[in-house]
């Protein structure tokens, strides 16, 4: 990738999504229809935040299993199913082609803001690479920028750890219910 020679050209968005239910393998102790839900949950609570975000020029959907997330009637949300994934890395070439202003966010930031989706942004814009840590900065978050969305889930705790006021409307719902029950 480049640095853009505009930095208010809008930015290609993906999202790569694993099968529902081989995602979130570290959730594997709560019930398998909650972890489902739960992948869902986060992942429209991002799609939801990313939508707000005006300098997104379109957000695409990578992988299987996903096409009740992409039924919005928004042009902006795509979707690029992958039939027979090989990884995730390998699906994103195929689905990224020759976009050069692109955005990989992992749809397991229920938290997130989209404020911090635009700062990201614009600190991206200035670099040709980076990326933002996870919150136990073992993983990562997005490709693109370097300070910005931390508060990823991989494991029960970290869903716990988010002041559910700060939660998606989706998550926090979901987490409400199961919590209550």
């Amino acid at each position: 990738m480049s640095i853009a020679s505009n930095p208010n050209e809008p930015w290609s968005i993906f999202l790569p999504l694993k099968h529902f239910s081989a995602g979130k393998s570290r959730l594997g102790t709560i019930p398998t229809d909650f972890r489902i839900s739960l992948i869902k949950a986060m992942a429209s609570d991002l799609i939801d935040a990313l939508l707000q975000v005006p300098n997104i020029a379109n957000i695409t959907i990578v992988g299987v299993d996903h096409r009740e997330l992409t039924n919005a009637e928004n042009p902006k949300l795509n979707s690029f199913p992958i039939l027979e994934p090989i990884d995730i890395n390998s699906d994103l070439m195929v689905a990224i082609g020759e976009i050069n202003r692109i955005a990989i966010f992992l749809p397991d930031l229920p938290s997130v803001k989209p404020a911090e989706i635009s700062l990201a942004l614009e600190l991206a814009a200035h670099q040709k690479t980076s990326f933002i840590a996870d919150l136990n900065s073992i993983g990562t978050t997005c490709f693109f920028s370097t300070v910005g969305i931390k508060a990823d889930c991989d494991d029960w705790s970290d869903l716990l750890e988010i002041n559910p006021v700060d939660l998606g409307h989706s998550t926090r719902s979901l987490m409400e219910h199961h919590l209550q029950n």
